[in-house]
């Protein structure tokens, strides 16, 4: 399971900000040696929007949070971004030279096509997001959210 820390930055309609720092997350032991999934390698806060309430809590700006995600949901978001585009940019020539199209031009237009046709089914897809799930831990100072 994928974690890190934040802070909440802003809370609007049910919706808390979080700013995750490259310096206070404990995601995994990679990044200690700046290596792993990237959130070491870029000088810049990650943002995030979650629901601002979680059973009977509800977030305020300064709070501290461990949020998570599950791998084999991350997993399961990442193939549905990534591999209809593949298949559509595969499949579009594949049925034009199916269908006896294959002359000029035509299987740049089906793979064009095919790409585009994937990328819109990602798009709707992957519109919900993945859920994070968060733990409170307490509420931060000033100098946590990079104020003086």
């Amino acid at each position: 399971m994928g974690q890190v820390t934040g802070v909440v930055t802003r809370v609007e309609a049910g919706r808390a900000r979080v700013e995750c720092g490259i310096s206070n997350h404990p995601a995994c032991g990679t990044c200690a040696a700046g290596r792993g999934c990237g959130w070491q390698r870029s000088n810049q806060l990650r943002r995030l929007e979650i629901d601002a309430q979680q059973g009977t809590r509800t977030l305020a700006p300064g709070d501290r949070l461990e949020l998570r995600i599950d791998d084999a949901r991350l997993l399961r978001a990442a193939c549905r971004l990534y591999l209809p585009p593949l298949a559509g940019l595969l499949t579009g020539p594949a049925l034009l030279r199916v269908a006896g199209w294959e002359h000029g031009i035509t299987p740049l237009l089906g793979a064009s096509f095919g790409l585009l046709a994937g990328g819109c089914l990602a798009w709707r897809w992957t519109k919900a997001g993945v859920p994070v799930r968060w733990q409170w831990l307490g509420a931060g100072d000033a100098t946590m959210r990079g104020q003086p």
